[in-house]
């Protein structure tokens, strides 16, 4: 295709005018079947605020039909590319740019190199400069049109389809992370399946529960670990924080136990030192284990915002999109 651009970088690493939105999406974004506007940095000759606008619609498309992304390394986006049909100088004063698009844009499976649907926009665009000539052109697509309704639904069946028929291998994929104690990656792969697709949802939620409960019991030997040394250095706030997530049920939890009737010995000595008892205050574990199933979600979902949140700083700035252009 003439003068073809591909658009890739992921959305958690956008910051365009126009569009706003969390980059990492909020914690109810999990369980959402989700896509990431891509963009490339090489975007040949087209300008760079017609590149941002066109981003920028990417991205309301995805959020204006429900499907905004909270995904680290998102496997499903939502891309374009541009071919430039024909561009001409009108005889006219001023002489204006004339141009027709082929706004070609398309939801893929990144992982699998697969492309969910495509739908492409004829714009016309006129304007003094290039710029504008594009600009005008990308302006006019109307994210809640039929068609690209009708396009976004193509691809939203098909991510379904995926989760669907690909189910087992997803929670053999985190049972694998499981297994290399990278926890929290298999908590957040598992919490991404989409609630629509009930039957693998729910297993992925059976799945998470026993990695969940070796995170928190490794956690807890590692913040017991912490606490020590922080009493060890008269560090008393600082053992308090290390102790304060620690869930009974794990197996250190009598040790952390322990470590608090510690710090409320050493915080009624440092007072008595200082002649101000009355103001001690007791230190006492107040964490609680999930207990229904709506407490359980809301743990799992907060580990995966956490680790979406550690982890941004090292999301690719860039997709290699060849399948795309190829298509």
């Amino acid at each position: 295709m003439k003068n073809k651009v591909i658009i890739i970088i992921s959305i958690l690493m956008l910051n365009f005018t126009g569009f706003a939105q969390n980059d990492l999406g909020t914690i109810d974004d999990f369980g959402r079947v989700a896509l990431a506007p891509v963009l490339p940095n090489d975007m040949g000759d087209m300008p760079s605020a017609a590149r941002n606008l066109l981003l920028t619609k990417l991205g309301q498309i995805a959020a204006k039909n429900g499907l905004a992304s909270a995904a680290v390394e998102p496997q499903f986006l939502i891309t374009a590319t541009v071919d430039v049909i024909s561009k001409d100088i009108t005889p006219t004063a001023p002489p204006m740019v004339a141009m027709n698009l082929e706004i070609n844009m398309y939801i893929v499976d990144y992982v699998n190199k697969t492309i969910f649907s495509s739908y492409t926009y004829s714009a016309k665009g006129v304007g003094k400069t290039d710029t504008k000539a594009y600009i005008q052109g990308i302006k006019n697509i109307n994210p809640k049109s039929s068609k690209i309704r009708s396009f976004v639904k193509r691809g939203k069946n098909k991510i379904i389809e995926y989760y669907n028929t690909q189910c087992d291998v997803i929670i053999k994929e985190a049972q694998a992370l499981e297994k290399v104690q990278k926890y929290e990656e298999a908590i957040t792969k598992l919490i991404s399946v989409p609630e629509v697709c009930q039957e693998c949802y729910f297993k992925a939620l059976d799945a998470v529960e026993p990695i969940y409960k070796k995170m928190i019991g490794e956690n807890c030997k590692e913040d017991v670990t912490a606490a020590k040394t922080a009493l060890q250095n008269n560090d008393v706030d600082a053992a308090k924080r290390y102790l304060m997530n620690v869930q009974p049920g794990t197996e250190c939890y009598d040790q952390a136990v322990d470590l608090a009737k510690q710090i409320n010995s050493m915080q009624m000595e440092i007072a008595t030192e200082q002649g101000d008892t009355t103001t001690v205050e007791e230190f006492v574990l107040q964490a609680t284990p999930p207990a229904t199933r709506e407490e359980k979600v809301a743990a799992y979902k907060q580990v995966g915002h956490e680790y979406a949140q550690n982890e941004s700083s090292e999301a690719p700035e860039e997709y290699d999109l060849e399948f795309v252009e190829n298509y």
